[in-house]
């Protein structure tokens, strides 16, 4: 169930002009706050050379200074990072990047199952047995603190860059924030950084990396390396806002993703059918990304990075393809799962107001995935565990606007073993004895109304299918890339005439509806297709209905038509 609202804001038909932007582009942007020439321009500009390099960020230069001197001196550093999109890629431009100031260095991604996330007691003992002399972690490390002190203890040193939550424990007169006794602590979520703190830790890493260059006096490198579509990749996938910095790196990145030198990343692309495309951020979240997180999830994550280092064509064009089966065997469990989640939340917690579900022998590898889909059916907060690898549970949470997921975590803290994350998803464990207080607690705690569980869609343009042209199409591309903070814009019509709607497809996945337009013939759905049929096809007829959507070009042996991807309809 869905509520539909217009943004009913006056279009400047004079800035429209001036622009050489179509009125409805205008008020699109409006919507999204960019209203005054000035701000117009430079979000479409996008300019790279805008982008903070990082050096504002608290323990930035002092971090630096450490590496700088670890490299001089010939110390052993190790990278620790993590086993996701943006885990892999924070990992990899940190490597390659010591690697080219001739660093004694190696890496550690740790095994989602064998070791967890991030840095743990262990990874610091197998460190000290292999001389490792400096920790330098990226895409975790913040809620460390006791991995952090016994390296400390161990006489290491340690350097953190993050981007997720600090720590933090609810005192009478406000929150105390906990930051591991590192040497320095990176991280734009420090309560004292007052910058864009929505980056991810690739980005983290880039900044990190570029400020490091700069003080080698290798600038150009810097910026001749692939670093810079590796932090855009993991931007995406780590379905970060595309505003301000972010959008910057994510539209200059996947330009310059289209040329990369990285071999791996060329390899991967063609086996997707993505050479010699004009990429998306949906090729990113939807294509390559997955394909990247299907190692982490059911191999090991080591071997994504591992293409990312291969020199070879060939043999990166054998271990992509490899990547490639392995996410559709991912896609497979993903399903089976989804269905026993969707089983279990409609007989057994139809009142429940925080989604807790557990399913025994799913792979924990894909609860965060399934945790997202069951959030997106219900439109509420999820989270889902299964076994871990010991007598307690392992699970992923994903949560709705209205709901703070770390901060209600916070709360019943002393009910886990250990959880990280954001507002919007997190990673916990806890004992299986404390599973039903879990879900109580998270449910009494909650403070959510009914209201908050009605998914609001913000309509951006009213416009019928028949004042749709294909100039102003390809002009919509000047709002890409689309993602998090900057989604798609919905389109609405009312009284759409329509003569046929019906499922079609090979796997009778598609939704296609024949419109009465001489304009725009034909709309596509591809979610929730057989309810909607059913909503268009009552009482044997098909009557006029409203719709969302979005407008598009199909393409087909070269003839290009007006297409509309159909959101919704009532």
């Amino acid at each position: 169930m869905s509520k539909w609202f217009y943004k009913n804001k006056k279009i400047d038909r004079e800035l429209s002009n001036k622009l050489g932007i179509h009125p409805a582009i205008i008020k699109i942007l409006a919507d999204r706050g960019v209203e005054t020439e000035e701000d117009i321009r430079e979000f479409l500009a996008a300019d790279l050379s805008k982008v903070s390099d990082g050096s504002e960020l608290t323990d930035m230069e002092k971090g630096i200074s450490i590496i700088q001197d670890a490299i001089a001196a010939g110390k052993h550093i190790r990278i620790i990072g993590d086993y996701d999109v943006d885990g892999v890629t924070s990992t990899y431009i940190l490597y390659k990047g010591l690697i080219g100031l001739h660093a004694k260095c190696d890496k550690f991604i740790p095994h989602r199952i064998k070791d967890g996330y991030g840095l743990h007691e262990n990874a610091i003992r197998r460190a000290r047995e292999d001389g490792v002399e400096v920790i330098l972690t990226c895409d975790n490390g913040i809620a460390a603190a006791d991995a952090v002190s016994l390296a400390k203890e161990f006489g290491m040193t340690v350097v953190v860059t993050d981007h997720h939550e600090v720590p933090f424990v609810q005192e009478p007169d406000g929150r105390r924030y906990i930051l591991p006794a590192a040497d320095a602590v990176i991280d734009p979520k420090r309560p004292e950084d007052h910058v864009f703190k929505e980056i991810c830790g690739a980005v983290v890493a880039w900044k990190f990396m570029g400020r490091l260059y700069k003080r080698f006096g290798m600038e150009d490198e810097f910026r001749n390396s692939d670093f810079l579509e590796m932090a855009s990749l993991g931007t995406v996938c780590d379905v970060m806002d595309l505003q301000k910095d972010n959008r910057a790196i994510v539209k200059a990145g996947m330009k310059k993703m289209q040329i990369t030198n990285n071999v791996g990343m060329q390899a991967l692309m063609e086996v997707l059918g993505l050479k010699d495309k004009i990429l998306k951020s949906y090729d990113y979240g939807f294509k390559i990304g997955p394909c990247i997180n299907a190692e982490g999830r059911l191999d090991t994550a080591n071997e994504a990075f591992n293409l990312l280092m291969e020199t070879d064509h060939k043999k990166a064009l054998d271990k992509a393809e490899e990547m490639r089966k392995l996410n559709v065997e991912r896609q497979d469990l993903t399903k089976s799962g989804m269905e026993d989640a969707f089983r279990i939340v409609d007989t057994e917690m139809k009142n429940d107001k925080v989604l807790v579900v557990y399913i025994p022998g799913i792979h924990e590898s894909i609860v965060g995935i399934i945790a997202g889909k069951v959030r997106e059916r219900y439109n509420k907060p999820a989270i889902v565990l299964t076994n871990g690898d010991g007598d307690f549970l392992k699970g992923s949470g994903r949560s709705i606007e209205a709901y703070s997921m770390f901060e209600k975590l916070s709360e019943v803290r002393d009910l886990m073993l250990g959880f990280g994350g954001h507002p919007l998803a997190a990673g916990l464990s806890l004992k299986k004895e404390n599973l039903e207080e879990f879900r109580k607690q998270l449910n009494v705690r909650c403070g959510l109304t009914e209201a908050d569980f009605v998914a609001k869609v913000m309509i951006d343009v009213v416009m019928p299918v028949d004042y749709l042209t294909e100039g102003f199409i390809r002009q919509m591309d000047i709002l890409e890339p689309f993602g998090k903070g900057n989604e798609k814009p919905v389109f609405a019509q009312q009284n759409v005439s329509a003569s046929q709607a019906q499922i079609i497809g090979k796997n009778k996945n598609v939704l296609k509806i024949a419109f009465n337009s001489a304009v725009c013939r034909n709309g596509v759905c591809f979610h929730d297709i057989e309810e909607k049929e059913r909503i268009l096809n009552q009482d044997g007829k098909l009557n006029d209905f409203k719709m969302l959507y979005y407008p598009d070009l199909n393409e087909w042996q070269g003839t290009v038509s007006i297409q509309a991807n159909v959101l919704d309809v009532c």
